[in-house]
């Protein structure tokens, strides 16, 4: 009999959950598009990039900004984007995508780089995204961004590190308590566990305590509205990553929107971000507060949940921070919303993370 590391799963079985691009066959079309599209986008917004921005000494210290700057009487609302790849792929040169669909509807993009796994462990890359957020809150004014309004987006690791942002004690860092307006998560990673068990860790290198300290799950302290998203193309791991967050996340008293992308997957469910006619879209305009491109249905609303989550055919769990207790075992399909309608795609967008 083969050994479980994890709930009910083996190591080959553990490793093949957290591997969604087994779900895909290929992924490269996902990667290629992907970089082509942040090369037009950052074309088409050249007048009104400010690219290589720094945030701080290290030479990963970089951050992109699209939207105007200089001073003017109007401040806009802003998406604060961080891209996934595991902790140890991608930039923010392959994260420049959805910036003329915000720019258009009149708010401010910014993407920032962070250094790769194994070179940065995984605690330095949280601080490093949250010295990006830092420097970005504190120079609003020079971007016209209305600090206000500043919403925070990931996917899959990038997620994670957005996820962070929001249980930051932001006092330590000269910032208002709740300086996040808003956040949008894609198939995400809130649960570091069951990670630091897989082949991710021989690079990542996940110990004991970044479990403990680095896993939103276990957080608290979370004060903005939250959308969480996950595509229907998603091994059970992650769509279960999404609820057990979500359900965290409403037993705080957060306004949490979970919904499930039909036909997507772990790579092109962020595309939706840049796709005016898509939900995720008209989610993050509201966020940012600004008019959608058509009504949300009340049918989008998201359904209201317990205190508890299911994980396994008969049985409920609370989460709790990790420890001697059995881990939880497969999952049964997540929280969710109503779908909402089928993408039309006006851009061409692209994935936004290598898993």
């Amino acid at each position: 009999m083969t050994a479980r590391v994890y709930g009910a799963f083996d190591q080959a079985q553990l490793d093949a959950q957290y591997s969604p691009s087994s779900l895909v066959g290929d992924m490269q079309p996902f990667l290629d598009d992907y970089a082509e599209s942040s090369r037009l986008a950052r074309h088409e917004l050249a007048p009104v990039a400010r690219r290589d921005l720094r945030f701080g000494p290290g030479p990963d210290d970089l951050l992109d900004v699209y939207g105007p700057s200089g001073s003017g009487k109007d401040s806009r609302p802003a998406l604060f984007f961080v891209h996934g790849g595991y902790w140890q792929q991608l930039s923010k040169e392959d994260s420049a995508f959805p910036a003329p669909a915000l720019v258009e509807a009149g708010a401010v993009y910014a993407t920032p780089d962070y250094t790769l796994a194994p070179r940065a462990r995984l605690s330095d890359i949280v601080d490093q995204v949250r010295r990006a957020f830092a420097w970005l809150w504190h120079r609003a004014a020079d971007h016209r961004i209305d600090p206000g309004r500043i919403v925070v987006a990931g996917s899959s690791a990038g997620a994670h590190l957005a996820a962070m942002l929001l249980a930051t004690r932001w006092r330590q860092w000269g910032l208002p308590a709740a300086p996040v307006a808003g956040a949008v998560l894609f198939g995400g990673i809130y649960d570091l566990a069951p990670v630091r068990q897989t082949y991710v860790n021989d690079v990542v290198r996940i110990d004991a305590g970044e479990v403990r300290d680095c896993s939103p799950l276990f957080l608290t302290g979370v004060r903005c509205p939250v959308v969480i998203a996950w595509g229907e193309r998603e091994t059970d791991e992650f769509k279960r990553q999404s609820s057990v967050y979500a359900a965290h996340l409403r037993r705080q008293g957060c306004h949490v929107t979970a919904f499930e992308q039909p036909g997507r997957n772990h790579f092109d469910s962020p595309m939706e971000l840049g796709t005016p006619s898509t939900r995720v879209h008209a989610e993050m305009r509201r966020l940012l507060g600004l008019p959608s491109t058509y009504g949300l249905p009340p049918t989008w609303l998201s359904r209201p949940s317990s205190s508890t989550v299911r994980v396994g055919p008969q049985s409920t769990r609370t989460a709790t921070p990790p420890g001697p207790a059995t881990p939880p075992g497969p999952a049964t399909p997540p929280l969710s919303g109503h779908a909402g309608p089928p993408a039309r795609h006006l851009r061409k967008c692209t994935p936004c993370s290598l898993t």
